[in-house]
């Protein structure tokens, strides 16, 4: 089935719903006058699962029906094989998945812990194969306090350099994520955008970059829109959240009109993904995340 008949496939089913008094006839209501919202979007947005009513496969339907082309979920499970299928059949494709290193002590930052880093990364890429993924996250793990921080960031540059050409190999690209440690993740070793300029430097390799999490940015250190146009060059992938609050886009302090513009503007055509809650329903806060999409 293509996209157009796929998606007059779920509007019916929406109108369905809707007629049916179902828990979700609001939200069906709705998207009868949201289908393709985002088929024509400037930058190529990515809703994450779990936004979504349903199973995983009416959840794909839902985001193919607004007109993405891909979505987001670190975590993939379950039948893979039959995931894929679907996938292809609504005309879907995944951002990223986890590649190697965690939220957690231990990590790059541990020389001792690079073998087991290694079989995870090769185990992950064989899913991202599967699944037609070519971008894998990378974690640092927690900062320890038994050696300087600069011998951590030479373990974290030995690490990625291990795993580099794996990655080049495989035709895959790690995105090392930095992460704040003021409100989620007291202790997370890598924080700042220069802090992962300096290691993706001394790696020096096209299929390791940076993962670049506005929300986490802007608690961090701020100044996120020259952060991101500055080194757009070694940039792989884009997470975005607004804060306080961590919800979709328009909810905070961030003007996410101006800064999704400005990295419009740089000629970036990753994904940019809602790694966020939403505040209202699924479609009202789609709606305003596409509102910050409209420069005119």
């Amino acid at each position: 089935m293509n996209r157009r008949g796929f998606m007059a496939s779920c509007a019916a089913a929406a109108g369905a719903v809707a007629a049916a008094g179902g828990a979700s006839a609001q939200e069906s209501v709705e998207m009868r006058d949201s289908e393709g919202l985002f088929a024509d979007a400037p930058l190529r947005i990515a809703p994450p699962l779990g936004w979504f009513d349903g199973d995983v496969n009416e959840q794909l339907e839902q985001i193919a029906y607004y007109g993405f082309e891909a979505y987001e979920w670190l975590g993939p499970s379950g039948d893979l094989d039959a995931l894929k299928a679907k996938m292809d059949e609504v005309g879907l494709a995944l951002t990223c998945i986890s590649g190697a290193g965690a939220i957690a002590p231990g990590q790059m930052v541990d020389a001792s812990d690079h073998d087991r880093l290694e079989q995870q990364f090769r185990d992950n890429v064989q899913i991202a194969h599967k699944l037609g993924v070519t971008r894998l996250i990378g974690l640092s793990g927690n900062e320890r306090d038994d050696i300087s921080r600069e011998e951590q960031a030479a373990n974290i540059v030995a690490c990625l350099k291990r795993l580099a050409p794996i990655a080049e190999g495989e035709g895959v690209t790690i995105v090392i994520e930095a992460l704040n440690p003021l409100v989620d993740h007291v202790g997370f070793f890598l924080t700042r955008t220069d802090q992962t300029m300096a290691i993706l430097e001394e790696v020096d390799s096209p299929n390791v970059k940076m993962l670049f999490d506005i929300y986490h940015q802007q608690i961090t250190e701020g100044n996120v829109t020259r952060n991101l146009t500055q080194n757009i060059d070694r940039i792989g992938h884009f997470h975005v959240a607004d804060n306080p609050g961590r919800q979709e886009p328009g909810t905070g302090e961030l003007n996410y009109r101006n800064i999704l513009k400005a990295l419009h503007d740089t000629g970036y055509d990753g994904y940019v993904a809602l790694e966020s809650g939403r505040s209202g329903t699924t479609d009202a806060a789609l709606r305003a995340v596409r509102a910050c999409l409209d420069w005119s």
